[in-house]
């Protein structure tokens, strides 16, 4: 398997190539701000773009999707009745096949209710729901507690698992699902009450623990 993290700028967005060496068949993962690299990148990797799977739709990750449109025969992948256009959409445990590499599709509302998580191999890209050492914003109510059932799911997974977050926030750019489960903050409370005060109070808790 092809698996490359790419800085796509803005945010400090990251998006992914992943590609199947059997089919030499590619997928943009949020392929925002930058469009035309992962059009020249996967060329030049000698692979074809047949996918462009965006973890949600917010516009810091299907900024592209109009250039892929325009540019490329790719089709745009997005969870089921996502707020933005899409040419296949695709649901909780199912399975994308890119050639004949299995991308498995693991819903994770919080974020945003169309969130998703794609797995590749031992590799989890998780979008906006969980990044290192902290997770995606969310409201106080509905948005919190989806998302603190979601991180449940994905902290379900074995240790090894390495995580792959949709923007650069924190110490590293990557991450397991042991160490977060071990060490991210927001993982280690106990109760959905102390999730969301620490949702509240987290710029408190930055400066105390000196967290960027």
């Amino acid at each position: 398997m092809i698996f490359e993290q790419i800085d796509n700028g803005g945010d400090r967005n990251f998006g992914y190539v992943i590609g199947d060496p059997a089919s030499k068949l590619a997928a943009a993962v949020d392929p925002c701000f930058i469009p035309e690299f992962y059009v020249s990148r996967i060329r030049a990797l000698g692979f074809r773009l047949h996918y462009v799977v965006c973890t949600h739709s917010h516009q810091d990750h299907i900024g592209g999707n109009d250039y892929m449109h325009e540019h490329t025969d790719a089709v745009v992948v997005m969870y089921k009745d996502a707020d933005y256009f899409y040419d296949l959409e695709v649901e909780d445990g199912q399975t994308l096949l890119l050639g004949e590499l299995p991308l498995f599709i693991l819903h994770t509302p919080g974020h945003s209710d169309d969130s998703m998580c794609i797995r590749a191999e031992n590799n989890l890209i998780t979008g906006d729901t969980l990044f290192v050492g902290k997770v995606g914003g969310t409201d106080l109510d509905r948005g919190a507690r989806l998302q603190y059932d979601s991180l449940r799911r994905v902290m379900a997974l074995e240790d090894d698992v390495a995580i792959y977050p949709g923007h650069d926030y924190g110490k590293t750019p990557t991450s397991t699902i042991g160490y977060e489960r071990n060490h991210n903050p927001f993982i280690l409370q106990p109760t959905f009450e102390d999730f969301v005060h620490l949702k509240q109070n987290w710029t408190e808790y930055k400066r105390k623990h000196n967290i960027a």
